[in-house]
């Protein structure tokens, strides 16, 4: 708890200083982790005397990444750093104090002008610091342009922010053909990337059935948490051949193993699918069936429940 008051008014004091200055300026903020550093810095500015905009940004790196910070420092009870991200897009020069794990200072962000004209030289420029800086975090290269390129990518001066963003590489791209996603469009790419979407992921649907399914709906499963572990969980609970709609539909519904249990203790023990994700989507909650039952409405169908849940029933009868 020390540890973590010094890092917040190190900030706080760094902030006070920086704020007023443009993005190549601001503080940061580490932990430690393994062997891999969290970081997250922060940069402001006044659009006038009273109004005063934050931006922050988080990205994790291998402490091997920063030049001049040693793991021993990190790990002390204290000490003193100045390190450096050299990077395509430009270096970011950080000093500050670390302790136990955790550190806390300003940086300095230096545009790299030869990453400039290389970007310049494939078609894209105007790029403002703010976006040189994720350019910078991101590692992102002008090469990465140009592979994805000799792959038949003609990526607009929008998706190369996504790119950089998201990690779109060419490994990447590879290692989904491989998996059986060849010829991915870049925003196909981007929505993988939000999901989590990698060869493991795809080989477990695939065992659990769900093979040859479309780019789009095997990423919009991902990115609403619908994991081989959330299918198996389901199918624990007696929900087998589910579709991935179904599958979306009880996530979005927030529908677990133990909310199932509880709706069974409660007497409604043959709930389908769509009834499940229908509850869990109107609100209609274990703890909502125990309130109504407290007023006396004992064995309630669902869709009784459903209807008084949207027909905010509950404003009347909970007062």
């Amino acid at each position: 708890m020390k540890c973590l008051l010094v890092v917040i008014l190190a900030v706080a004091v760094s902030f006070s200083a920086y704020a007023e200055s443009d993005v190549r300026n601001g503080v940061w903020t580490a932990e430690l982790q393994n062997d891999q550093l969290d970081m997250t810095i922060f940069h402001g500015r006044y659009g006038d005397r009273s109004y005063r905009t934050q931006s922050i940004s988080g990205f994790e790196e291998p402490l091997g990444s920063f030049a001049g910070l040693l793991k021993a420092d990190l790990a002390g009870s204290g000490a003193n750093v100045k390190f450096e991200l050299q990077r395509p897009a430009g270096t970011i020069a950080f000093e500050g104090r670390v302790a136990n794990g955790t550190g806390a200072g300003h940086y300095r962000f230096t545009p790299s002008d030869s990453f400039l004209r290389e970007m310049e030289a494939l078609g894209y420029h105007g790029f403002k610091d703010e976006l040189l800086l994720v350019f910078a975090t991101s590692d992102f290269s002008p090469q990465t342009v140009r592979d994805l390129k000799a792959m038949g990518y003609e990526p607009t001066q929008r998706e190369v922010e996504e790119i950089a963003i998201f990690r779109i590489t060419p490994d990447f791209l590879r290692e989904m053909g491989r998996a059986g996603y060849a010829n991915l469009t870049l925003r196909e790419a981007v929505n993988f990337r939000v999901g989590r979407v990698d060869a493991a992921y795809v080989a477990q649907m695939r065992e659990l059935g769900y093979a040859n399914l479309p780019a789009r709906q095997l990423a919009d499963l991902a990115i609403l948490g619908v994991t081989p572990a959330y299918v198996r969980e389901m199918r624990s609970a007696g929900l087998g051949d589910l579709t991935p709609r179904q599958l979306n539909d009880l996530r979005v519904g927030n529908v677990t193993v133990k909310r199932i249990e509880e709706y069974r203790r409660l007497g409604y023990d043959k709930l389908s699918a769509h009834q499940l994700s229908e509850m869990g989507i109107f609100g209609v909650t274990p703890d909502y069936i125990r309130k109504l039952s407290d007023k006396g409405y004992n064995n309630v169908p669902v869709e009784k429940l459903l209807q008084l849940r949207q027909m905010g029933a509950d404003k009347v009868l909970f007062k």
